[in-house]
């Protein structure tokens, strides 16, 4: 009977196993049931790679980028992504069915149908590339003061923004978009845009922040709670760097006049770590509250697991 036994549990982790290497690999959406009904027409590419980093991409002709991590429980026999990106990417998805050509999930109500790709059908490698891939050479240690410590209040009172000012700001935009260029481990930087869509709400004075998912090609709101602006002061702690996320550890390092395609802008620089540990560095524009010149990010890992992105303000509306 111990044999019996030690045979199933044998066979219970080998059939885990060969399910989560069939999760592996380059996965196109091609419909969404959802309160009874079909969606189709996507494009989007899910690509789970073997050293657990979820990429995605538009369509199986888009060069990918990396959305977050990916993880397979066996025994919940569920697909755990975590991304700050895009919410599509991230949570919980109960696998459903998945062999060499077909993945099925189900995640928030909603079951999604994908077709296995052999591989992405990319255009042909760019041999002049004029895009300098962005560095940031700061460390952890940079940021700390010089008994070692680290003090949040005091480098929140040199930021050049506060959240009333930003909620004020912003309520007359409607849009602001950013020119990003993605560098992937050893790949040609691809550029996109990100976008966030800006809702004033006068009647209950709040204001609605919402991405632009290219997945359900719509603005999708992230946080889900619309910010109060008489009620500003409980949102100090999470939104220093609003609309975009808060960092961990960060350091004002100085003031600087940047030139981008709309003009010159006072900035105010930021060096910081956010909760992957990737190096970012703002130029918060002083006189535009909530709205950035410019973006760096970068994880120092050898490919595939580095990257550089850079985010450059285009438009405001």
């Amino acid at each position: 009977m111990k044999r019996i036994t030690i045979l199933a549990l044998l066979l219970v982790t080998i059939t885990a196993n060969a399910q989560e290497k069939k999760i592996i690999g380059n996965w196109q959406l091609t419909t969404v049931v959802e309160d009874g009904k079909t969606l189709d027409g996507f494009e989007t590419v899910f690509i789970f790679s073997e050293n657990g980093v979820l990429n995605a991409a538009r369509s199986s002709t888009s060069e990918p980028m990396e959305v977050g991590t990916w993880k397979y429980n066996k025994k919940q026999k569920t697909i755990v992504m975590t991304s700050v990106i895009d919410r599509d990417f991230n949570g919980e998805a109960k696998v459903i069915k998945v062999d060499r050509k077909i993945l099925v999930y189900k995640k928030s109500d909603a079951i999604l149908n994908f077709t296995k790709l052999a591989k992405l059908d990319l255009p042909p490698k760019i041999e002049h590339v004029t895009t300098i891939k962005p560095t940031l050479n700061f460390t952890y240690d940079d940021l700390l003061n010089e008994e070692g410590d680290f003090y949040y209040e005091e480098e929140t009172a040199k930021l050049p923004w506060k959240i009333k000012e930003v909620l004020t700001f912003l309520k007359d935009y409607k849009d602001i978009i950013y020119t990003a260029t993605n560098f992937r481990g050893d790949l040609e930087p691809d550029s996109f845009l990100v976008s966030s869509r800006i809702k004033y709400n006068e009647e209950d004075q709040n204001i609605d922040v919402r991405e632009y998912s290219f997945f359900q090609n719509d603005y999708i709101d992230m946080s889900e709670n619309p910010i109060s602006i008489n009620d500003s002061e409980n949102y100090q702690e999470y939104l220093y760097f609003f609309p975009k996320e808060k960092l961990d550890t960060f350091k004002v390092v100085g003031i600087e006049m940047i030139e981008i395609p709309l003009g010159n802008f006072e900035c105010t620089i930021v060096e910081g770590l956010d909760i992957l540990s990737n190096k970012v560095k703002y130029w918060m524009i002083n006189d535009k509250p909530g709205v950035f010149a410019k973006i760096i990010r970068v994880k120092d890992e050898d490919p595939p697991f580095g990257f550089a992105n850079m985010y450059l303000l285009k438009e405001i509306k």
